[in-house]
């Protein structure tokens, strides 16, 4: 009996540790990057820009002069979605109902007024370091959830970067999460990214346990992550005696937990530390231009 003893528990424990075992995720390639804007392009967009805000501008063209004004506007990829030629939301690629959270009016789940007003230190984003900025850039964390291709969070430290991290901290209440978008490496254009070192594999932690490890491609394009949900269903509800709360439900349609409205909800943090790079040609900088988020209940 005590082999067969032996035998159980040598299973068991391997179990354990197979079961434990963060998951390899691998990206889909989304859009390519086209990013080589020279001053002609950016006054060709300033141009757009007043053509969609000026009545008096547009008076001024003929149809054809200005049908032909559109034509290269749409060559540029202008929309009234962007906000600037490096923008992540632009024309059919985003809307501000596909992505941020950030922004997101989370008052229907949760006080987010009194909620800030309790953190009064409260940060979207994090970082273990950034490197230092000059008088033309900055590199520290709020890039990479600023919108923008323009800009990129660049860790801090001596040599590739490993082991350094950004990390989000979303609010309480916040929008289930299934999709991770990664602008990986210093994208604003090719010779940047070229010469910047880019992530090679990521490892994801939600509040601060192992949760994935991202392989990414070295490409120059956006690469996607469809990854388990993070976050719960929330609905509102009122009891007969008239107390109020909200209810959790998981992805199955499960009850999983539920806070009464002078309850303490709590946030969520999603880090994302960097583990190997693909190195660059003259930097050894680690960049990552963007990484942004996508899911459900986002209205």
């Amino acid at each position: 009996m005590k082999p067969t003893k032996t035998l159980f528990i040598f299973f068991f424990a391997s179990f354990t540790l197979f079961s434990q075992k963060t998951l390899t995720l691998e990206p889909i390639t989304g859009k390519i990057y086209h990013f080589q804007f020279s001053q002609e392009r950016q006054e060709l967009w300033a141009t757009c820009d007043s053509l969609m805000f000026s009545k008096a501008f547009k008076e001024k063209l003929t149809q054809q002069e200005f049908s032909a004004l559109m034509d290269k506007c749409g060559e540029i990829g202008y929309s009234e979605a962007c906000d600037n030629m490096w923008s992540v939301i632009c024309g059919n690629d985003w809307t501000d109902e596909g992505y941020p959270y950030n922004q997101i009016d989370l008052t229907k789940a949760y006080n987010y007024t009194a909620y800030i007003k309790q953190h009064p230190d409260y940060r979207f984003t994090t970082a273990s370091s950034a490197l230092k900025a000059t008088s033309k850039n900055t590199y520290d964390d709020r890039n990479i959830s600023d919108l923008s291709y323009q800009t990129a969070w660049v860790e801090g430290v001596e040599g590739y970067g490993i082991g350094e991290f950004v990390a989000f901290h979303f609010q309480p209440g916040h929008p289930r999460i299934t999709t991770v978008i990664i602008a990986n490496g210093y994208i604003k254009d090719k010779n940047t990214w070229k010469n910047n070192s880019r992530v090679k594999q990521l490892k994801m932690y939600v509040n601060n346990k192992p949760f994935a490890i991202l392989n990414l491609k070295d490409v120059y394009a956006e690469q996607i992550f469809k990854i388990p949900i993070i976050g719960y269903n929330i609905t509102y509800f009122t009891n007969k005696d008239g107390t109020t709360g909200w209810k959790y439900k998981d992805e199955n349609g499960r009850n999983v937990k539920s806070y009464h409205e002078n309850s303490e909800l709590q946030p969520d943090s999603i880090k994302f530390e960097i583990l190997s790079v693909y190195k660059g040609d003259k930097y050894k900088d680690t960049a990552i231009t963007e990484i942004y988020f996508d899911g459900l209940d986002v209205y």
